[in-house]
């Protein structure tokens, strides 16, 4: 019984972008449980390009692995991230 509440409450995990200035937090944004890795790299590449005092992103899959996403991420990481980020 217990072991069908934790798989249940991880696959309720939200996922999650958090945007940052050096070491300072100053936002969270939520990624919706039906949108693809794909689009939440989309939508953080799109913040980190929109505003010029952020120097990277932290995305948080459902399983609450953390990816760090530089301003200046290189294709083959951001297809890494698609592809293993959960």
């Amino acid at each position: 019984m217990r072991e069908e509440y934790i798989d249940h409450e991880r696959r309720k995990r939200p996922r999650k972008i958090s945007l940052y200035n050096g070491d300072e937090k100053l936002s969270d944004l939520g990624v919706p449980m039906a949108e693809s890795n794909h689009a939440a790299l989309k939508r953080t590449l799109q913040e980190l390009h929109r505003s010029p005092i952020l120097t990277h992103a932290v995305f948080r899959d459902r399983n609450g692995k953390t990816w760090v996403i530089p301003r200046s991420i290189s294709y083959f990481k951001r297809l890494k991230i698609q592809l293993f980020a959960a």
